[in-house]
């Protein structure tokens, strides 16, 4: 199975998740103003993208094969859990942040009203 790059992952899903999440935003709003659609809408269009493309699927994937399908994955040390999983996963919750706010800049300045 090949799973898409991580990095690559948040970027495509800020450029594409933000205005996308804006624009039904909006249409729910004008259209049924139920406060319960746009919080459903807010889940399914950016809690759980950006949570899948911020986790490392990789790293996740390759620690259950080594330890078993039904073995339990052990947490690596506080030192070693900082490098292998915090830093790299803030460095992608950036690269969505920022994918999203020059998405929306660039269709600001193209004449886009989200």
């Amino acid at each position: 199975m090949r799973l898409f790059p991580s990095m690559h992952a948040a970027i495509v899903t800020g450029v594409i998740g933000m205005p996308l999440l804006i624009w039904g935003w909006h249409f729910i709003e004008t259209t049924s103003h139920s406060e319960l659609l746009v919080l459903v809408w807010a889940i399914v269009a950016l809690i759980i993208p950006v949570v899948l493309a911020t986790i490392d699927l990789r790293d996740i994937a390759r620690q259950w094969r080594d330890a078993g399908f039904f073995s339990s994955v052990s947490a690596p040390e506080p030192r070693e859990a900082f490098r292998q999983i915090y830093l790299p996963a803030w460095k992608r919750m950036a690269a969505w942040f920022v994918s999203a706010v020059v998405s929306l800049l660039l269709l600001k300045i193209a004449g886009v009203n989200l």
